[in-house]
């Protein structure tokens, strides 16, 4: 979600800032967090990925409720089966998404900014913004970048997987103002402020769910020159666990 995946930036997301309200799947009207906690949950569930060998197997960890881990299984599985319909760029332009111009880090952000306060938060179909990387010379769709309505913060954030998942912000990206197509223009400090005609992406959480194997989970940030920052207290998470998880 090497400065490719860095671009994060790409995820200025702030778009992503879509709606934290309602899902159409399990997974996203699944939100209410469990208060029974399970010392240790070690669980493993085989979900046969859209696109990719064999079936994918989420492992879950001390921490992590029963609950927990079945949101996460949930978004995981609905997210590679509907990111089916965006496997290219022309795709994801047809249905209204737009490039932020950040395809020379390597990984292109497409968002739908309609789609930042439509009222629905976590749904595979509607995702903000679908994540490209060139992959044997053609892009094609590697995740998928959710994110919460303008205005939310951390404390509004839902407890998708517990630890199994990690959102972040763009406190210091700057996009242009452009309502149909944002692009991201620079970036300044985390308290800074951006240059005339552009805005900063600020404070709206974001979540990548990946389709494709990832180094440190199917949930992992972005890193890099534009990688966000996740809640004060925490450490950027590195799901080796689930690396080969998509």
């Amino acid at each position: 979600m090497g400065i490719a995946r860095s671009c994060s930036i790409g995820l200025a997301l702030v778009l992503v800032a879509a709606a934290c309200g309602s899902s159409s799947h399990a997974a996203s009207s699944g939100t209410t967090p469990s208060t029974t906690r399970v010392e240790p949950t070690t669980s493993t569930t085989a979900v046969k990925a859209a696109s990719g060998p064999g079936p994918i197997k989420l492992v879950s960890e001390t921490g992590v409720t029963p609950a927990e881990l079945q949101r996460a299984e949930t978004l995981l599985k609905t997210t590679i089966v509907d990111l089916a319909r965006f496997r290219t760029p022309a795709q994801a332009y047809a249905a209204g998404y737009r490039s932020i111009g950040d395809g020379l880090t390597g990984d292109e952000h497409y968002v739908n900014w309609s789609y930042s306060n439509d009222g629905h938060i976590l749904d595979p179909t509607r995702p903000e913004s679908i994540v490209y990387e060139v992959r044997n010379g053609t892009q094609v769709a590697v995740a998928a970048m959710y994110a919460l309505p303008f205005g939310s913060t951390f404390r509004d954030v839902p407890d998708v997987g517990g630890s199994l998942t990690q959102w972040h912000v763009h406190r210091n990206l700057c996009l242009t103002d452009n309502p149909q197509q944002r692009l991201v223009a620079g970036i300044t400090s985390l308290d800074g402020a951006c240059p005339k005609g552009t805005t900063k992406a600020g404070n709206t959480p974001m979540l990548h769910v990946w389709n494709t194997p990832n180094p440190c989970g199917p949930f992992a940030a972005l890193e890099g020159i534009g990688a966000g920052q996740v809640p004060t207290g925490q450490t950027r998470n590195c799901d080796t666990r689930n690396a080969s998880v998509p």
